[in-house]
């Protein structure tokens, strides 16, 4: 089922800023026990957290963890992340060593955060922009958490 991702404010009821991100899913079913897992394991405020407060656009300690522990290649960060310059860092850990809470650009927040779902099961597949395609947020997957909220500014 193709289905637009927003990332930020898609509902409107703050700065009203946010990107959709066109995808390709088996189900919503499969995303929200994706999420589910992802909050059994590492707490039922971890989508809260992912960038998705008031222009904090940056991971707690706890979302980071879970990128680690899910195996998240550091290429991620390295190519996708267009705030800092990661050159040369070689593994998460030692990106989080020169600085432990980074400000993230939202086009590494998109990717780690579907690479960090596909991990648990959401078979996510981001595909080129298109048209009438729906969005996949809490009113038409009631339930479903966005994240991105934090990466944007007024």
């Amino acid at each position: 089922m193709k289905a637009y991702l927003p990332f930020g404010d898609w509902s409107d009821d703050g700065h009203g800023l946010y990107v959709n991100v066109l995808v390709d899913i088996h189900s919503m079913n499969d995303l929200l026990e994706a999420e589910k897992d992802i909050k059994v394991k590492y707490g039922d405020r971890f989508f809260e957290e992912f960038a998705n407060q008031r222009e904090q656009s940056w991971l707690t300690d706890t979302c980071w963890q879970a990128l680690i522990d899910a195996h998240m290649p550091v290429s991620i960060l390295v190519n996708y992340d267009d705030v800092n310059d990661w050159s040369g860092v070689e593994s998460i850990e030692q990106a989080l060593e020169l600085d432990d809470c980074p400000t993230l650009s939202l086009n590494f927040i998109i990717q780690a955060f579907i690479w960090l779902l596909n991990q648990y099961g959401a078979n996510i597949m981001i595909l080129p922009e298109d048209q009438n395609i729906p969005q996949i947020n809490n009113w038409t997957c009631p339930g479903f958490e966005t994240v991105g909220y934090g990466c944007f500014y007024d």
